[in-house]
């Protein structure tokens, strides 16, 4: 095939899943909204020819065959049998291993040596051993101020501005059962449950973060209006969060610092735990490497088994985007070269 046929496959594809995809983010919002179970991806997806999309001969097209092939990928996995079984199991310690082991099962069936590099073709972060900061305490809590919290709205505002976006290309949900950000060809649309207090204005900045950077690849090709990885778009996210310190009043800032110390040593356990089930084979990795166990906690990684690594990334690789930078992030789209980048 010639570099023109690279290009023509791409767009065919593209303009055939921008239509599937509108639906599905449409059910996926749907789903978030009243508590239903997340919708599968669009059978197209599963075509074994995305797969093999490729243009080597330009990033951008090269990037834009990768975001297919990425989707295709995630849609796969998802409808293989070991893994339809797995994510039927209990939301308990047992179930979480029976995930971790049908993503070892289902590793060469997609054509990845192992479950770590399938992971890494998922979510652009290899299980890792890192080791969590264990001589770190949590020390006292700081004690909740009896002052206002900004709202979501101010939230995005600052973080819009910070990112050189426009807030109003950020559509919100915010009476939602769960958190999560939609992209669709529209724009895209970041949902959260109320906000109510400072855990769940945490929450929000996290998906406004995703939302902020989303924007800024509005008007970009199908497969080029993406994130280059899903460990660079939560460290994005990750920035947000922070942000939200400089937002709030000094007192809340410390009650947030606190806090989110404490998830950055809980978000490398778990990239611990994942290390051992998927890499060492452990059946009792999170007896091992986190400890009791705890259904909100372990909530992630019972969703997307074998992300834990992506979320742990994003904390050490600590973003400090100056203004406008991540408009001009969102410009390159999927062909953007993160390396260097601070």
């Amino acid at each position: 095939m010639t570099a023109f046929d690279d290009e023509l496959a791409v767009e065919a594809w593209e303009g055939r899943l921008a239509p599937l995809l509108d639906q599905h983010g449409a059910a996926v919002i749907a789903a978030l909204r009243t508590g239903a179970p997340r919708p599968p991806w669009p059978d197209a997806l599963r075509t074994p020819a995305l797969a093999r999309l490729a243009a080597p001969h330009d990033p951008a097209w090269a990037a834009r065959a990768r975001t297919l092939a990425r989707w295709s990928l995630a849609a796969r996995l998802e409808a293989t049998p070991v893994m339809i079984a797995a994510r039927r199991t209990p939301a308990t310690a047992a179930g979480l291993a029976a995930r971790h082991a049908a993503l070892r099962t289902a590793a060469a069936s997609l054509g990845h040596p192992d479950a770590g590099a399938l992971v890494d073709a998922l979510y652009g972060a290899r299980p890792s051993a890192a080791p969590a900061d264990d001589d770190a305490t949590d020390g006292p809590a700081p004690s909740i101020p009896a002052l206002p919290l900004p709202t979501w709205v101010e939230v995005r505002a600052a973080l819009a501005a910070h990112a050189g976006v426009d807030p109003r290309a950020v559509a919100v949900i915010d009476d939602a059962h769960a958190a999560a950000t939609v992209l669709t060809t529209a724009g895209a649309v970041c949902a959260f449950p109320p906000v109510t207090d400072l855990g769940s204005l945490t929450v929000a900045a996290h998906e406004l973060g995703h939302g902020v950077y989303a924007a800024a690849m509005r008007g970009l090709p199908l497969g080029l209006a993406a994130a280059p990885s899903r460990r660079f778009d939560e460290a994005v996210a990750a920035w947000a969060v922070r942000a939200l310190e400089e937002v709030l009043p000094p007192a809340w800032a410390v009650v947030a610092a606190w806090r989110r110390q404490r998830g950055v040593r809980a978000r490398a356990r778990l990239a611990q735990c994942e290390h051992a089930a998927l890499v060492l084979g452990d059946a009792d990795a999170w007896a091992r490497a986190v400890g009791p166990w705890r259904p909100a906690l372990a909530q992630a990684l019972l969703d997307e088994p074998g992300v834990a690594a992506t979320y742990a990334a994003a904390d050490r690789r600590a973003l400090t985007p100056g203004p406008g930078q991540i408009a001009a992030w969102g410009q390159a789209g999927a062909a953007l070269s993160v390396a260097g980048l601070a």
